[in-house]
């Protein structure tokens, strides 16, 4: 069965993705834990690797019509958010793991690694702008339709990522690349807090909620039911396509955004210190700056 990709780039100002404004694509990329082949810099992303960053320096994004409703913003924001995440924790691992076997500037590996980390952050905020009533009425239970005890920790792309992430994976020297990326796991902790705090103040997951009253018959099909909840699928993919994929979704994150901001505190009547926070603040401030930045990075140019 051949598995549709989806890896032009967009050439137009505009809207260019999906079938419409704030429409969702399906997502193609390798099983986690298995390396994308294929060379990875590609002429053909130059462009809108400019156009990224002429639109984060406040040019014109192009024509994009206004969102016919917040639930149609924020559900594409949920499904796309999720699916730049699961792409950027890809390039995480593919750069440590080039960079552990010599194939790859270890510096330069753990500067890529710390820039789609802070990414990865950005994207939980993107994911989390969503207004509380939205989320509970929207997407919470469009979750639980899913499966009832759904739960982030069945996301395949995860698992090579987790120990980085909890802290645990990082190296025990203190060079410049260890140092940015240490401090980009600990922006994501606070962040990954905050807004847990903000969306769910209760503090309990539809996976604790859940807890004996689910038996978990099949777990070895739980991350095909996370990739299906989130248009994911997987197959052999090149790096070039993996990437091509990725900058389709970051230019279609960069128009919204440019077009209707971006605010994960914007509802909260007694935001989480850790969402009002200066870093915070700071990344929603240059998301779009952000964005450009990891395009660039993933097509090839080294990050800073």
């Amino acid at each position: 069965m051949t598995v549709p990709v989806l890896t032009g780039v967009p050439v137009r100002e505009g809207w260019d993705f999906g079938d419409f404004p704030y429409g969702l694509e399906p997502l193609t990329i390798p099983d986690a834990g298995t390396e994308p082949g294929g060379d990875g810099p590609c002429s053909r992303f130059a462009g809108l690797c400019t156009h990224l960053e002429h639109i984060s320096r406040g040019g014109a994004p192009g024509p994009v019509e206004p969102v016919e409703s917040s639930d149609r913003l924020y559900w594409f924001r949920w499904i796309t958010g999720h699916q730049v995440t699961f792409v950027l924790w890809q390039l995480v691992a593919r750069e440590l793991a080039l960079a552990g076997r010599g194939e790859r500037d270890r510096e330069a590996a753990l500067a890529s690694a710390a820039l789609f980390t802070r990414g990865f952050s950005a994207m939980l905020l993107y994911t989390s702008s969503t207004p509380i009533g939205v989320y509970h009425e929207v997407i919470r239970p469009s979750m639980f339709l899913q499966h009832r005890g759904f739960s982030g920790t069945w996301a395949p792309d995860f698992a090579p990522v987790r120990d980085l992430y909890r802290g645990k994976g990082l190296p025990d020297d203190d060079s410049p690349g260890v140092r940015a990326l240490r401090d980009e796991v600990g922006f994501y902790q606070r962040v990954h807090g905050g807004i847990a705090a903000k969306l769910v103040p209760s503090g309990r997951s539809l996976l604790q909620d859940s807890a004996g009253a689910t038996d978990v018959h099949h777990p070895d099909v739980l991350g095909v039911v996370y990739d299906n909840y989130f248009m994911t699928l997987r197959a052999p993919t090149s790096l070039p396509d993996v990437v091509a994929q990725l900058l389709r979704r970051l230019n279609a994150v960069a128009l919204d955004v440019s077009v209707n901001g971006v605010d994960s505190v914007s509802d909260a009547e007694d935001p989480p210190a850790e969402l009002t926070s200066p870093e915070v603040r700071s990344c929603e401030a240059g998301f779009v700056g952000l964005l450009a930045d990891i395009a660039a990075c993933a097509a090839g140019s080294p990050a800073d």
